[in-house]
């Protein structure tokens, strides 16, 4: 069999793909990959592996394939020993894992080199694991020798947040589809921002995976993201010799003034937005003389502004809605706010109350009554001895 003759004969050969660390301008560590060439045919590691699966050799290549990475790692290791080393696991290992007859235990081969366990990270592919029993052990093991957890493709197919109590992961790897199209899929900035968030309160490290772009990599920084791994810096190689490392130093330190300057250009432009804003807001008010009687005025300038969604009134002391929500269109789901809705516990009401200058810009948002990409600015304003809210719902993004 094809599969037995490639185990004997050490068909098999090892590819890194680097991970970086953004802030600390540096290689953090680097992901093991098997390649297999045979008689000329190129083998894809997945059809490798179900071939093993198949013939009930998992045990034998994933014995070959690991001590060849450590192998491998070894001389890397003596140049920087700060790198660590990623290790994937096949999901049918762990599920038939028991840590009395861990007879496919790799720690012999790392303690022959002589490097600490805290210089590999275990990866696992939670979703594919159905032995919940068998995952919490092999984890827990592991950990207790000193090994770190990382829990691999995390964000999509049946991956479960409830794992991560399980596996107490040390670090997780977001998975590359949530990064595709990131800077215009506004769904999957969010989940990405969640994840990063999340991960961030519980004490895990986050690693942004299958990076291929600018906007990718500069969206998962804005998330707090410091840690990745992408076709951007470099593919799978065999050879990573100072020149590769070289030319992924310049990437790194490239990619870091890109954000910078798309950092110092999005405050630029959120100043201009809000100024804009303030003057639209002021032509509005400028217009009332009775609260009461302030919707047809509302209304017509609703008009006047083609990217305007809605416009509100709170009173500043009740946080009560003042008349009903001047809005150009909504769907049927949806029943904007009315006179006397309570609006005590939104962020445009008390921020903008007790903020100094008196006004806010929240963050992007897909509005319920359209599904359109919308901000809201609010201001606060005087009339007849009375403190007022406006608030105008601004399309950022027509859906």
């Amino acid at each position: 069999m094809m599969i037995k003759e490639i185990i004997k004969d050490e068909l098999v050969e090892i590819h890194f793909q680097p991970i970086v660390s953004i802030r600390a301008k540096r290689l953090y560590a680097f992901e093991a990959l098997t390649r297999c060439n045979y008689k000329g045919e190129v083998i894809p590691p997945y059809e490798l592996f179900t071939m093993a699966i198949e013939e009930n050799l998992s045990l034998e290549l994933d014995i070959l394939t690991r001590d060849k990475s450590i192998e491998k790692f070894y001389h890397y290791y003596l140049e920087n020993s700060d790198l660590i080393l990623f290790l994937n696991f096949e999901s049918n290992l762990i599920n038939n894992f028991n840590r009395d007859k861990n007879n496919y235990c790799f720690v012999e081969t790392i303690d022959k080199y002589r490097i600490p366990y805290k210089n590999f990270m275990i990866e696992i592919k939670e979703d594919e694991i159905s032995n919940t029993k068998a995952l919490e052990e092999f984890c827990t093991y592991y950990k207790s020798l000193g090994f770190s957890i990382a829990l691999d493709d995390f964000g999509t197919g049946n991956s479960t947040f409830d794992r991560i109590n399980i596996i107490k992961p040390d670090l997780i790897k977001i998975d590359k589809s949530l990064f595709r199209d990131v800077k215009n899929n506004h769904i999957n900035k969010e989940i990405v921002k969640a994840i990063a968030k999340m991960s961030e309160n519980l004490g895990i490290r986050v690693l942004a995976e299958g990076v291929e772009d600018e906007d990718a990599i500069c969206v998962a920084m804005k998330s707090n993201i410091n840690l990745f791994q992408g076709y951007y810096f470099c593919k799978p190689t065999y050879n990573l010799d100072m020149f590769v490392v070289d030319e992924i130093l310049s990437k790194i330190i490239e990619i870091g003034t890109i954000f910078r300057a798309r950092t110092i250009t999005s405050i630029n432009d959120k100043r201009k937005l809000i100024n804009y804003y303030c003057d639209v807001s002021q032509n509005i008010i400028g217009q009332f003389f009775d609260i009461l009687k302030t919707e047809e005025i509302m209304y017509k300038e609703l008009v006047n502004y083609f990217d305007l969604e809605a416009i509100y009134l709170i009173d500043g002391k009740t946080s009560k809605q003042i008349n009903s929500t001047v809005i150009k269109s909504v769907n049927d789901r949806f029943r904007p706010t009315k006179h006397g809705d309570e609006h005590f516990l939104k962020e445009y009401y008390y921020i903008t109350l007790e903020s100094k200058q008196g006004i806010y810009l929240s963050h992007n948002y897909i509005s319920y009554a359209t599904g359109n990409l919308c901000k809201t600015f609010a201001r606060k304003f005087e009339l007849e001895n009375q403190t007022y809210i406006i608030c105008l719902d601004i399309i950022i993004k027509r859906n």
